[in-house]
């Protein structure tokens, strides 16, 4: 990984406004347009989105009364200039409050929300900008105008946006709309802080360092940090993550630990806001407004009235795709307890059958035999002793096989890698396969606390860095004021009309290290530090007109795909691609019943809360947690052991936001893309003899993905690119062989 200080050329090298100007209303004067984030105070935040929403309906409202005939000039091109203000202060917003939100933050992220919502209605239900995209669409059929591809597909997705708002319909639907709309922004808002609130409030306070045993000395310093952050006097302190199967439970070898961090996990969902509602009341209703809001658009209910901006076809689809999943990892799950059951994991038995101190606890070893009589429930698997379970068993059976050829690696060993040695890995499969660099920037101001820049470069035929392609942040380690899990978002995207570059950021949750120690990375956190780059790689490597369909701006189904693919990289460091069509070793596949099991109940969850009619909705209400018991009971899928991945009262991804309601599935719709594509990948480097030709067969294929999938983003039909690239449709077969179904 490369080091520089220096500026390319064709950079912005300006000095940053005085700390008295509002650094939001101009764009930015570090390199690629960013914003110095470092001069943004509070305060800058309402009075830039104000005036955003103000040169954006000015512009609107100048092209509504244009009466000369609509070209893509005159209507197209306008639209897509009018939001450069308001788009840089949203997506910076997003970005910093998504890592670091301060209390501060919270109170100008309600008004931000409300603003915006009621702004995107006035955009998508303006009837004189609606008359005007109409007249441009009639004209272009017409053939009285013309307009590249990528230009007909934006007039087409800017109409079907404001026609599922509800343009069109009468006024007084409309202003209902509005304030459906509202109320949702208000109570996705009001999830998500509740939702943030009690993540901390449930953090489990443990008073000896015996009772992690288990854990190593770093996520030990970084618990004891933690706990006197929160400000208690001596212990350690885990935070809660977003899943319901927390982390440090795959460790810890003392099992009443376990049981406290997996019942503060699960009780998520209980606490209260001001207004007296528990995030499980708060998403059941967002659930019933979204219900209502598809009914008055003509739809039976919310997944209806989202498919169309969808690659899936229809939900008779998307659930013969779940049954099938759900069934086989229902029989796999089945028997992977079953072998637990048999291993006797439970009270306290370390990974090699044993407790830290090498004597059993007071229950059931690995191998079946007891240090002393076990209770009935000693001997009862429970659900904070699975993922303990299938970790343990897991590292016994990669202990007891010697042959392995990767063995030497640590990433394929449970074991963790230096956070540098990540880095270099993730930075180096990307260059092999799509021809750039990666350099680290050192000068420029972190956009949060800790983290780190690097710009992306073209790979010159030297294999120096060439021309620029934009920034790359990264915000790794899991502080309090923090949203869970780990994603990607973007200050800027690529835009040949607004002049913009892709200034794309990743999020992680990783345990910091403790003060003078090294972070590394394990092996979860190793794939989705792959996985959150996959994402950045389709925002930094995109080639658009227009920023509304530049890079991850795909169907919500369509855009976990690049990521997913981006993880199989990983095995170029410990041995090469598997070959094609191959099923994966026992050891991979050891597990993948428990994992898809809770991953497809949280689908079906989703699924179940958005496919209700609004009396349903309604009745739903009622009794939250009832319904979601129900919903799970009706696939099957109400396992005593096994929670879903996500429980109602703590499911940010479908209450906080409106982005995967309903979508869900789009992580499991994005995995049959992602193993097909890379059986595609596998079949490329399959047939060369030499590892010099191999390699040449992965720069020729990544530069296939790059410029036929990766740079077209939503300029045109997902699939159809699929298409172009792999030469095939996807099928399911390759993810069936993955999850060992």
């Amino acid at each position: 990984m490369e080091h520089t200080e220096q500026r390319s050329a064709a950079q912005n090298t300006t000095m940053g406004p005085p700390p008295t100007q509002n650094p939001l209303l101009e764009v930015g004067t570090l390199d690629y347009g960013l914003t110095d984030l470092s001069l943004i105070q509070d305060e800058h935040w309402l009075p830039a989105l104000e005036a955003g929403i103000a040169a954006q309906r000015e512009v609107v409202a100048a092209i509504a009364e244009d009466d000369s005939p609509g070209t893509v000039a005159t209507v197209l091109h306008p639209l897509g200039l009018s939001h450069r203000l308001l788009s840089r202060v949203e997506r910076a917003f997003s970005c910093m409050f998504s890592v670091h939100a301060t209390d501060e933050r919270q109170q100008v992220q309600q008004e931000l929300a409300q603003q915006l919502a009621g702004h995107r209605d006035w955009l998508t239900l303006h009837p004189g900008l609606y008359r005007r995209l109409s007249a441009l669409e009639s004209a272009l059929a017409q053939g009285e105008t013309s307009a590249s591809p990528e230009q007909q597909r934006m007039l087409a997705k800017t109409l079907e946006q404001s026609r599922a708002a509800g343009a069109g319909l009468e006024e007084a639907t409309q202003a209902q709309l509005r304030e459906i709309n509202l109320e949702l922004s208000a109570a996705e808002t009001a999830y998500a802080q509740l939702q943030r609130h009690e993540a901390a409030v449930h953090a489990v306070h443990y008073a000896e360092d015996s009772e992690l045993a288990g854990l190593s000395e770093q996520e030990l310093a970084s618990a004891r940090a933690a706990a006197r952050e929160a400000g208690h006097d001596s212990g350690a302190l885990l935070h809660l993550n977003l899943p319901v199967q927390q982390a440090p439970l795959e460790r810890m070898s003392v099992r009443d630990s376990r049981r406290r961090l997996h019942e503060a996990s699960t009780a998520r969902g209980t606490l209260t806001d001001d207004q007296g509602r528990t995030t499980s009341q708060i998403g059941a209703q967002i659930a019933l407004l979204r219900a209502r809001r598809a009914q008055m658009l003509g739809f039976k209910h919310h997944l209806d009235s989202v498919l169309p901006a969808r690659t899936a076809e229809d939900r008779a689809s998307i659930e013969a795709m779940l049954r099938t999943i759900a069934d086989g990892a229902r029989a796999r799950l089945g028997t992977e307890l079953q072998t637990l059951h048999e291993a006797g994991v439970v009270d306290g038995a370390g990974p090699d059958g044993a407790g830290p101190d090498g004597a059993g606890r007071d229950g059931a070893t690995l191998d079946g035999a007891a240090q002393e009589t076990p209770s009935e429930d000693a001997a009862t698997l429970r659900p904070w002793d699975i993922s303990f379970g299938i970790a343990a068993v897991a590292k016994q059976r990669s202990a007891a096989d010697s042959t392995r050829s990767n063995q030497q690696d640590p990433a394929t060993q449970g074991q963790s890698v230096p956070l540098e040695e990540a880095l270099r890995r993730v930075f180096e499969a990307a260059s092999r396969l799509y021809g750039i660099t990666v350099v680290e920037r050192r000068d420029l101001p972190g956009f949060a606390p800790g983290a780190r820049s690097f710009e992306v470069f073209e790979r010159s035929a030297e294999q120096r860095p060439g021309a620029g392609v934009g920034l790359f942040l990264l915000d790794l380690f899991a502080r309090p004021s923090k949203s869970g899990g780990a994603w990607m978002n973007s200050f800027s995207v690529a835009s040949t009309l607004t002049g913009s570059s892709p200034v794309v950021i990743n999020a992680l949750n990783i345990t910091a290290p403790a003060p003078g120690e090294e972070a590394a990375l394990t092996t979860l956190a190793m794939r989705t530090l792959f996985h959150e780059f996959g994402h950045a790689l389709h925002g930094l490597l995109a080639e658009a007109e227009f920023e509304e369909l530049s890079g991850t701006a795909v169907p919500r189904d369509n855009v976990e795909f690049p990521s997913q693919v981006n993880e199989i990289f990983q095995e170029l460091f410990t041995g090469g691609l598997a070959e094609a069509g191959q099923t994966p070793p026992a050891e991979e596949l050891w597990g993948k019943g428990f994992s898809t099991f809770e991953h497809i109940a949280a689908v079906v969850l989703d699924l179940a809360w958005h496919t209700l009619s609004v009396e349903e909705a309604e009745a739903a209400t009622l009794d939250p947690e009832g319904f979601s018991a129900q919903a799970l009971a009706a696939w099957g899928l109400d396992h005593p052991l096994v929670p879903p991945r996500y429980g109602t009262g703590f499911f940010k991804h479908i209450f906080a936001g409106s982005g995967y309601a309903a979508g869900y599935y789009s992580y499991l719709w994005a995995q049959v893309l992602a193993a097909d594509a890379s059986q595609w990948y596998r079949e490329q480097l399959g047939a060369p003899p030499s590892a010099e030709e191999r390699e040449q067969a992965l720069v020729a294929a990544g530069a296939q993905v790059r410029r036929e999938l990766l740079a077209r983003g939503n300029t045109r039909d997902p699939l159809e690119s699929y298409r172009i690239t792999f030469g095939r449709d996807p099928a399911m077969g390759a993810l069936l062989r993955q999850l060992g179904l």
